[in-house]
């Protein structure tokens, strides 16, 4: 990561126009918005900005209510998604970009997690002018490439249609925790709280079914690493693609992306948290609640992968993937990622360094996820002394 995404750095840079709740309807944003004050005057600019295009979009999203809202509500789903799962930064981005090769799946692209009420028609073609105009080139975090087609996660859509996400983690740093226990753990979360977040679910995957003539879904979100039981109930045949990556580079590359996301999401004051115990913490909340819910899914509907294997042979570990779920179209999938691996060769990763107690914390912190998985100290990471 840049220097310049240090935390210190972060809190004072001048938070970009726009905003993920850019995309939220009326109901979704003034809840968010009057349950979490107050806020930093440095996100003044970008919170007006959200309440006027609120104002805009609103006929829009109304008349995308009400015009399609019989056809999204008969759409069957044939197959239901396919998820990618794994913690943060242990390479699901990644996995979802070779795999979005495959012609037979659909995903969820930039434009709409921006704008889940306002994905349909040619009423986008507005919106899709403006944002072009402010997304970078790159998520920041990484070199990994951004526009307004590349496939995205869902998250950032599901805190636009409902008021369970773990964006509010970064949108309301101050209650970090809790939002981070909501979202992930459903720790507190009533039934009537849960069957919304289940009805903001199908009604983003009725939408992008419909959108995308009834392909099946491929969808990635590291959050739902803990939800596979929850996704299990609304959508029974879905299936799950587990990435694992070394703990002590997930630690490293996730500790990095805080200072990105708070400085272009956090409208409250977020440069004197502790983001070590945060990052450490967060893993071991997340990866304990999947191991435990890991002995409850089928093994026909769940399929694991190391970060490490399929770096190095991601043909084959895209095979494996094929052949655990018996999925058509393999050697149409396999030549389609081949090209784009090819294009992408030349793609750099960043290099991270963590300091000695940053290494010992890791060690005694996450003892359970590196004796699963079999995981020792990298040579890949620089250690200060």
């Amino acid at each position: 990561m840049s220097q310049k995404w240090t935390i210190e750095r972060a809190a004072k840079e001048k938070p970009p126009l726009l905003h993920p709740l850019d995309g939220a309807n009326f109901t979704t944003l003034c809840g968010h918005y009057f349950s979490n004050l107050p806020y930093e005057r440095r996100s003044l600019i970008q919170r007006l900005f959200t309440f006027a295009t609120l104002l805009a979009r609103f006929p829009f999203y109304q008349f995308e209510r009400l015009w399609w809202r019989r056809a999204i509500e008969q759409k069957i789903i044939a197959e239901d998604p396919i998820f990618i799962i794994g913690h943060w930064r242990s390479g699901t981005t990644h996995l979802h970009n070779l795999l979005s090769q495959d012609p037979q799946f659909a995903w969820l692209n930039f434009a709409q997690t921006g704008l889940p009420w306002d994905m349909l028609g040619k009423k986008v073609v507005v919106a899709h002018s403006i944002m072009n105009k402010f997304i970078p080139e790159t998520r920041g975090m990484d070199n990994v490439s951004l526009s307004l087609d590349s496939p995205q996660e869902e998250e950032m859509a599901l805190s636009s249609l409902n008021r369970i996400s773990y964006y509010n983690c970064y949108y309301f740093p101050r209650k970090l925790r809790h939002y981070f226990n909501e979202a992930i753990l459903f720790e507190g979360v009533s039934q009537a709280r849960l069957d919304k977040l289940a009805k903001a679910y199908r009604l983003l995957v009725k939408k992008l079914n419909y959108a995308n003539d009834g392909k099946r879904l491929l969808l990635k979100n590291p959050c739902c690493t803990s939800r596979m039981l929850f996704l299990k109930s609304i959508f029974p045949g879905a299936k799950f693609v587990h990435i694992i990556r070394n703990p002590y580079e997930v630690f490293a590359s996730s500790h990095a992306r805080f200072g990105r996301v708070m400085s272009a999401f956090a409208w409250q004051k977020f440069d004197d948290l502790d983001y070590d115990t945060i990052t450490l913490e967060n893993y071991r909340l997340l990866m304990r609640r999947f191991l435990e819910h890991r002995e409850k899914i089928d093994p026909a509907d769940f399929h694991e992968i190391r970060y490490e294997d399929l770096t190095s042979d991601p043909l084959r570990e895209i095979e494996k993937i094929y052949d655990s779920f018996s999925l058509p179209g393999k050697e149409t999938a396999l030549k389609k990622i081949a090209e784009y691996i090819d294009a992408h060769k030349e793609y750099s990763r960043n290099v991270h360094v963590l300091n000695r107690s940053q290494v010992d914390r890791v060690a005694r912190n996450w003892d359970f996820a590196l004796n699963e998985w079999g995981y020792d100290f990298p040579e890949t990471l620089q250690v200060e002394e």
